[in-house]
């Protein structure tokens, strides 16, 4: 019998977790796939992230089909392990300010328990923004259950912190 995924690729990194949220407002509950799926990554890192999405383009040209009921699997996944940290440096208040999110919640993985260890999430009108914060300093940031609206979003953050943005599965990365 053939093992076919969902999805074309996923994070090798897994977030260290603690008992304790770190943000009161609410909880963002991702699954441990959906970590990292669509993020912001220093620029410096460009041809590293080409280089990942030239693997997963792969994946999805020569080992994917789409079943009879619409949906694509992968006979393959790709784990992406040449990325590493995003290595960003955003101010956690200038963030919120630029999204105008005023509620900071924690997150939590569905098939962990506790939550995300310096994790934080924000809620706006085009979905969540989480990540990872140490001492109000944004170090990573990843965009979920994000809608039409949130393309706004990400193209500011991406000029005004001079990002990329990648969303792996779909294999698009915007840069300023």
């Amino acid at each position: 019998m053939d093992n076919w995924f969902y999805l074309p690729t996923v994070s090798d990194e897994r977030p260290p977790m603690t008992n304790l949220p770190a943000y009161p407002d609410f909880t963002l509950t991702l699954s441990g796939n959906e970590w990292r799926q669509a993020e912001f990554i220093n620029i410096s890192k460009l041809c590293t992230v080409g280089e990942e999405v030239d693997e997963i383009k792969e994946v999805w040209i020569n080992h994917s089909r789409e079943f009879a009921d619409g949906i694509r699997s992968f006979h393959r996944l790709h784990i992406r392990r040449q990325i590493g940290a995003a290595e960003l440096f955003i101010p956690l208040f200038e963030l919120k300010s630029l999204l105008r999110s005023h509620t900071l919640g924690s997150i939590a993985l569905d098939d962990r328990a506790g939550f995300v260890k310096n994790g934080f999430a924000l809620n706006t009108l085009s979905g969540y923004f989480y990540g990872l914060e140490e001492n109000g300093i944004v170090k990573s940031l990843g965009v979920h259950t994000a809608t039409g609206l949130a393309d706004r979003e990400i193209a500011r953050l991406v000029k005004n912190f001079s990002l990329i943005y990648v969303h792996w599965c779909n294999c698009n990365i915007l840069t300023p």
